[in-house]
């Protein structure tokens, strides 16, 4: 009783010569003479966010943490096509899926179509894991986003919609002998985490992951067979030619030339069907796979329409001729 009325009476005199509170006081007598660090209760900070440009270190935005910016992050000032079509992956591949289909592409699901836009997401995700040299500028894409300038974010977009043109294909043997392995190995890439620590990456950067993991398991699940709600087993598969489609009609419509499905004339005089078109590092088409156009029959007899039994036959754009 009398050491616990000497701890009280010493607790009391502390308070008063340090003029700190009688119970702050006895935490530290009970700390021991060894440690005369006050405790005091933990202070919250109010913490933001802002969008920084690549390479800040955050030390101007002194209270706030830094994140990489995103078109999102643009609120107002620029039109919700303009920020989608800035966004990788699957904000860009929607946008050119829904401007080469058309405005009103979606509306009452006419265009189911469009479904399968998510995987042109996956060429995209895929290109800029591998060939990073091809992403824009982040700086002139934000500056580009701001301005409300689509034509700006296309033209900063396109040595990657060049690469997906390229690598995408109408061509049967192409596909499953070539494109389809390729994006296999990716989704097994993405699966194993392309060997990264996933403890060294950002909230940002993780967030990323995921987003293409999502489409991984979209690739995974496309081929697999599956009931649908009439009770039918769906084929496997994706709309793989489309992908090579809306591409063709988005570089075409920036730099000229025959956009798939126009009627051209060859060389040879031979009245043709432009149905993919393939292109270089920079410029115009320099090829086009066509089909020919034959005389119809029954309900079409009399019309030329493109031939389906024929193989594609690829022609140098320089021998292709308006068709008259």
């Amino acid at each position: 009783m009398t050491i616990d009325k000497d701890f009280k009476r010493a607790a009391r005199e502390l308070a008063e010569r340090e003029g700190i509170s009688y119970t702050a006081a006895r935490r530290r007598l009970a700390a021991g003479p060894g440690d005369d660090k006050v405790q005091e209760p933990p202070v919250l900070v109010p913490i933001v966010s802002v969008p920084c440009s690549e390479g800040c270190d955050g030390s101007g935005h002194l209270g706030a943490v830094c994140r990489v910016w995103r078109p999102a992050d643009v609120k107002s000032g620029a039109r919700w096509e303009v920020r989608r079509a800035a966004e990788l992956p699957s904000g860009r591949a929607d946008q050119i899926a829904e401007r080469a289909e058309g405005p009103d592409a979606r509306a009452y699901g006419r265009y189911p179509i469009l479904n399968d836009a998510w995987l042109l997401a996956l060429v995209y995700a895929m290109l800029s894991d591998r060939q990073p040299e091809l992403l824009p500028d982040r700086a002139r894409l934000r500056a580009a986003v701001e301005a409300d300038d689509l034509a700006a974010v296309d033209t900063l977009m396109e040595p990657l919609d060049r690469a997906a043109a390229r690598l995408t294909t109408k061509v049967p043997e192409t596909w499953w002998g070539e494109v389809k392995p390729v994006l296999d190995a990716y989704a097994d890439e993405v699966e194993s985490n392309n060997g990264r620590d996933l403890a060294t990456l950002s909230w940002q950067e993780i967030e990323a992951r995921d987003a293409v993991g999502r489409l991984v398991g979209k690739w995974r699940t496309a081929w697999t067979p599956v009931r649908n709600y009439n009770g039918y087993w769906d084929p496997p598969g994706v709309m793989w030619n489309a992908v090579k489609g809306w591409l063709d009609a988005r570089l075409v419509d920036r730099h000229g030339g025959y956009a798939p499905k126009s009627r051209v004339r060859l060389a040879d005089d031979r009245p043709a069907f432009v149905y993919a078109v393939e292109w270089g590092e920079a410029g115009p088409p320099e090829a086009y796979r066509v089909r020919d156009l034959v005389p119809g029959r029954h309900g079409n007899a009399g019309r030329l329409v493109p031939s389906l039994t024929g193989d594609d036959e690829l022609v140098s754009a320089s021998e292709c001729f308006p068709f008259e």
